[in-house]
This record gives structure tokens, sequence and C-alpha cells, in this order.
């Protein structure tokens, strides 16, 4: 299957889940101009989780039909506030589990990338984070940016990202991951950087294997010899991305994630967590 054909590099549709925090709305400043570079459609949501029919005494006072109405005010004044700038958008509420109903959301509206933002400086946490956030990750189909705590820009114009850092485990399996974003770094005229985190204690990656599905997973000959560089270090791999990225004065970071059930041919579990911390650029992931 040729992964690539199926991830496009202009995205139609965003879906931004929020919580009206300050992390979702950094989010939103990074779907916004994201759609201002691709003409998209913005889609917000909010999830609200099931109330437990056996509610406990100090609950008892709650409206929830208020809530529930002021909820819908507040969505529908964020939708308007974006429209009245010229964005085509629209916001959701729906009820039910975070994970069931993201996920139908996004396989209803065809949704092309998923903009989350993220609290914890630890890794993932709270609304759409931790376990839920794992799924979503894990099991779309489109790309997924996390926007963390450590992004300080705040993107007033077009997204036109100047240097892309994809961080690859070389395996060949994964290597239309760094075709994606190859070719993201081409549409974008960007600056482009294949990182491979070699551990001295493990043998060497297979850089023939991996440059041949490479080549083969790019839609055309176009190919830019120098662009690979790997580093040898014994630190944790998120700290090295880190250190890479703010190096290259990378603008967006990608890496691959592990789908539920996968042999490991992205980066260990946690690793995408914690470069999403503490990275000042986004992080986006992939996944077959």
């Amino acid at each position: 299957m040729d992964t690539l054909t199926q991830v496009a590099t202009s995205f139609d549709r965003i879906l931004v889940p929020t919580d009206f925090s300050d992390a979702s709305r950094h989010a939103l400043d990074y779907a916004k101009a994201i759609a201002k570079r691709y003409d998209s459609r913005l889609f917000l949501a909010h999830v609200t989780e099931p109330i437990n029919t056996v509610t406990p005494p100090e609950a008892a006072w709650i409206d929830e039909e208020s809530m529930e109405q002021r909820l819908e005010e507040r969505l529908e004044q964020v939708g308007a506030a974006l429209r009245s700038e010229g964005y085509w958008a629209e916001a959701f509420n729906v009820t039910g589990a975070v994970r069931s109903e993201v996920l139908a959301f996004i396989n209803e509206n065809k949704v092309d990338l998923i903009i989350l933002g993220t609290h914890s400086r630890s890794g993932f946490d709270r609304f759409l984070l931790g376990s839920d956030a794992e799924a979503i990750l894990r099991k779309v189909k489109c790309p997924v940016l996390l926007v963390g705590p450590s992004v300080t820009t705040n993107p007033r114009r077009a997204w036109n990202p100047r240097a892309i850092l994809c961080a690859s485990t070389l395996d060949p399996e994964s290597a239309w991951i760094a075709a994606y974003a190859y070719q993201l770094a081409r549409v974008n005229h960007a600056d482009f950087t294949l990182l491979n985190i070699e551990d001295p204690h493990q043998p060497a990656a297979d850089w023939i294997a991996f440059e041949h599905k490479f080549r083969e997973s790019l839609p055309d000959a176009a190919y830019l010899n120098r662009m690979l560089r790997t580093l040898v270090t014994d630190c944790a791999p998120g700290k090295a991305i880190v250190d890479v990225a703010e190096e290259r004065h990378a603008d967006l970071i990608v890496m691959g994630a592990h789908p539920a059930s996968a042999r490991v041919t992205h980066f260990a579990a946690g690793t995408v967590p914690q470069v999403a911390a503490k990275a000042t650029c986004p992080v986006m992931t992939l996944h077959k």
C-alpha cells in the first residue's frame, strides 16, 4: 500500500478539540494559521463526558441543562468569532466517551488534520491527553499536530514552515513517514533534515534498505541527497530530538506514532509525549 498517496500535504478539513483552556486556544492559533495557508475548513469540537447516573449528594445542585446551554453558547461565540475573521468554521458539542466520539467525528467529517493543545510539561494530561490522546494519536489515519506548552510562537500569518525535522528509527517500514515529511518540506520550500537517533549499544540501522523504501515512497524522482543526519548518543531520544530541533531552528518536528498493535517501527512509547512537552515547535505524528 502506498501510504503517502493517502496522506495529503495540504489540509482541507481541520479538527481542533477544545476544553477552552489556554492550551486549546494556542492550538486554535495554529489551526487558523494553517487554514489561512490552505483555505481550510475549521471544526471546533468539545466532547462532554456522560453524566454519572448515580449522582453524589454534593453534586445534586448542579443544573445540567443550564451548564449544557452555557457550553453551547460559548462554542457558538468562538465559532462566530472565527467566521467574523473570514474563516469557514463550525463548532460542535457532542456527548459521549472522548475517544469514541472524536474518532467518529473524524471519520464522518473526513478530517485530514487534527490539532491538539497539550497542557503538561511532563507529557500528556487532562482533556484529550493521557489515554484518550494516545488512542486518538494511534488510531486516526490523518496527521495529528501537537502544540505543546513549550511552543512559544503565536502564528499571526499563514503557516509557512521554513525548517522541518523528521525524527526516524530508520526502519524501512516507516520510510513513508520520512517521505511525507520531505514532501511537506518541498511544497513549503522548507529546509529538511532527517534525523536518526542511534543507540551505540544497538546494531546500526540499515541505511540501504531504508533509503530504498524512502525513494519508493516519493511520488517522483526528486530527492535531496544531503538531508540525512545520524546522531550517536547515550541520552534519551526525546531530549536528543528536541536539542537538534532547536539547533536547526525547526518550525515543525515530524515523527511516527505506534499503532496499538504494531511492532517497533517507530520510537518507544513515551518518546512522542516527551518531545511534545519540551519542543519549542509543534510536533506532527503519523502512523499506518
